[in-house]
């Protein structure tokens, strides 16, 4: 689920792909259920039941020497029984919820209802409680869901299917091949497994490896499509599913943003510039909360609307060591869009966050002065696209207006010309051209990106040339002399005298 500061939230107890709560989201749900939603919330979770099935539990079902509760199911034609076990946080709960129970005759029912408690509960109203506990996002067969998926995932074998199956009280276990959420290993493992290869091919594709083929879904962006960058994307998913923290470096338009724009993962929060270090800080720890309020242990007895105003107040060592207390090492990726113009102040922030967060940033480039914090990045440097691929990028581009383009090849060679490889220029000038109406000869040679166009730097080669003069100058003059070395040395330092500072200006390393 990710985060990106400046917009709106997603409600924490919205699960990412499928209805399954995580146990932050399941405690605090449990946390805001009043005694008896409580034990009927634990049923579901704990122990798989149907709501109807829960409603429908009476005091002699419960069984609290065994830990277990018996099931009657009513949604088959033939009512069916089962014995399912209770959790020990269930017992706990149920223990909780006894004290309150006035009939416990053995046919009475335990969750009866309120005006009338020779029926039970109506099974509408616990969908409604836990919709207003969670904001209207979870409903009963979530709970179900859950339990499932925990049971059949922690399992990890054909005995954990058969069992869930057993609890949940499905006649075929395919109902229960449903909640099998396989992680991406299992599936590699898998499907390893069932390729039979001898040695001598396997030793035949490391030493002849065939080229693949490249596909990169691409959600966001100036294009819906990728082009180019092979290396460095295979680089980049084979560091982040490592935990390596990344530095993206490239120039303005070569596509750091669009990289870090298709990239997805688990627990991901994004910032886009780390200049204020109290309000990144405190951004992140709100951020964190907001997911799962029970992280914020240190802020207890506070009201919720003043968490916000008290963790803006901490200072940032501070706000640095509860952001390290609430979160497990690695567990969240901290994406950061330009570290450019990064401060000295969130240098020191990133120094002590480095070891404990993933980190992925991108950046024109970081003065060597403040690179403190990149000691354990790998760089990925992006460079223009060669001209094939940039060639293959304006072709894509070009597609919906091709048929005004006179000259085809000349208009491709001037875009190529002007971008030098540029990928968010190459974008810029076929949006341009995608205006014209006819983009004759005339037009195609109008039309430019200085943006683009790469400055040279004269005052190398003039020094250069002012030095070299000298030098001659001097060099002739005492030629044949036993001087002669003596004014030469006094030639060359001379031109270090007047363009020395320059030079070493010139030559010092400013950036990484």
């Amino acid at each position: 689920m990710a985060v990106i500061f400046g917009s709106e939230m997603k409600n924490i107890f919205l699960p990412d792909g499928f209805k399954v709560l995580s146990p932050g989201m399941q405690d605090l749900l449990l946390a805001k259920s009043n005694v008896q939603y409580r034990v009927i919330a634990l049923f579901m979770l704990d122990g798989g039941l149907r709501v109807s099935e829960v409603m429908n539990l009476r005091v002699k079902h419960i069984n609290t020497l065994s830990k277990t509760v018996h099931v009657e199911s009513l949604k088959k034609r033939k009512p069916e029984h089962r014995d399912v076990p209770m959790s020990e946080r269930l017992l706990d709960a149920l223990t909780d919820y006894w004290k309150d129970i006035k009939d416990r005759k053995p046919d009475s029912f335990l969750f009866p209802a309120v005006k009338d408690p020779t029926k039970h509960k109506n099974r509408k109203s616990v969908w409604r409680r836990l919709k207003k506990y969670t904001d209207g996002v979870v409903h009963p067969h979530m709970l179900r869901h859950t339990c499932a998926t925990r049971i059949v995932n922690e399992g990890k074998d054909f005995e954990a299917l058969r069992a869930a199956q057993k609890i949940l009280g499905h006649k075929s276990i395919s109902t229960t091949e449903i909640y099998t959420h396989v992680s991406r290993e299992q599936m590699v493992e898998a499907i390893q497994s069932i390729e039979q290869t001898t040695w001598l091919e396997r030793m035949g594709r490391r030493i002849f490896p065939k080229r693949r083929i490249h596909i990169v879904p691409m959600e966001q962006g100036l294009t819906q499509f990728h082009v180019g960058r092979k290396e460095e994307l295979k680089r980049l998913t084979e560091l982040t599913q490592k935990k390596i923290n990344v530095l993206i470096l490239g120039a303005q338009g070569i596509g750091k943003t669009h990289l870090l724009d298709n990239y997805k993962a688990e627990n991901l929060i994004r910032v886009g510039e780390f200049k204020s270090n109290k309000e990144v800080l405190g951004g992140l720890l709100l951020a964190i909360i907001e997911r799962d309020p029970n992280r914020a242990e240190f802020l207890l007895q506070v009201e919720e609307a003043r968490v916000s105003e008290i963790v803006m107040r901490k200072a940032p060592k501070y706000l640095i060591h509860d952001l390290i207390a609430v979160t497990k090492k690695h567990e969240f990726t901290l994406v950061i869009d330009d570290v450019t113009t990064i401060t000295p102040t969130a240098v020191t922030g990133l120094e002590k966050l480095k070891n404990h967060f993933h980190v992925i940033c991108a950046a024109r480039r970081v003065p060597v002065e403040k690179a403190t914090f990149l000691t354990n990045f790998e760089r990925i440097e992006l460079k223009p696209l060669p001209r094939p691929e940039a060639m293959e990028l304006i072709a894509r581009l070009s597609k919906p207006f091709l048929n005004r383009i006179e000259d085809y090849e000349a208009y491709k060679n001037h875009i190529w010309e002007n971008t030098n490889g540029v990928p968010l220029f190459i974008c810029e000038m076929a949006e341009r051209y995608g205006k014209e109406a006819d983009i004759n000869t005339e037009i195609v040679k109008d039309i430019r990106h200085t943006a683009a166009l790469q400055e040279i730097n004269f005052a190398p080669f003039l020094i250069g040339a002012m030095a070299c003069m000298t030098v001659l100058r001097y060099w002739g003059k005492i030629s044949g002399e036993d001087a002669g070395p003596f004014y030469l040395l006094a030639a060359l330092g001379l031109v270090f005298l007047i363009f020395g500072r320059g030079i070493i200006a010139a030559t010092k390393k400013k950036y990484i």
